[in-house]
């Protein structure tokens, strides 16, 4: 009981760390609204989660991604379509699950992530997931310049899962620096997405 207790507080700290340093300053937040949302999402079903210990019954299960979205969906400023490849491990620590993921875009453009992931079980068929982590961003020719090629990409899933495990989820994310390294030019974009998760036994 002490040692859950402790692995709690942990994880809570956690939690609030990842939301502190994804809403970054005021003004990176008026100038990428779409924080707000993302930051809403995640308290919302995070904190839930860790508080009460709600049962995460994918917590042992691994997953290939396969995604499409449009990318710059909001801004509408350099629309362009993004087809990726995820991978989640078969492990959890403290509900938290590591992911892995790359990204080619029709504009040319590439970018992968590392990224924490925690799902969000309302019932044992609708989940939320909610991920946030470091991107790498290279742009190609016609790509939208986000001011760095070092990004935080975060977002949230909402889908239904199968008995089987498989899941159907749309997506909202966002990708910006925050100003962080570049002061001058930060415009962030956003991905709406379709994705299908397979299980792998």
């Amino acid at each position: 009981m002490e040692k859950w207790c402790h692995i709690k507080k942990i994880s809570l700290s956690f939690a609030l760390v990842l939301l502190l340093n994804f809403t970054g300053t005021s003004e990176s937040r008026a100038q990428d609204p779409a924080v707000y949302y993302i930051a809403g999402a995640a308290l919302a079903t995070v904190l839930p989660g860790f508080v009460f210990d709600l049962p995460q019954p994918d917590s042992k299960q691994a997953f290939t991604k396969l995604s499409a979205s449009q990318f710059d969906a909001v801004d509408d400023e350099n629309k362009a379509y993004d087809f990726s490849l995820e991978f989640q491990p078969g492990w959890t620590w403290a509900r938290v699950k590591p992911l892995v993921g790359i990204t080619g875009n029709t504009d040319g453009s590439f970018y992968g992530w590392l990224a924490a992931s925690h799902d969000f079980h309302i019932t044992r068929h609708f989940v939320i997931n909610f991920n946030i982590g470091p991107a790498f961003y290279i742009g190609g020719d016609k790509a939208k310049n986000l001011g760095s090629a070092g990004v935080l990409r975060s977002g949230f899933e909402v889908g239904y899962r199968f008995d089987n495990a498989m899941r159907i989820t749309g997506s909202f994310h966002h990708m910006s620096h925050g100003k962080l390294l570049n002061p001058d030019t930060n415009p962030g974009t956003e991905m709406i997405g379709i994705n299908f998760s397979v299980p792998i036994n």
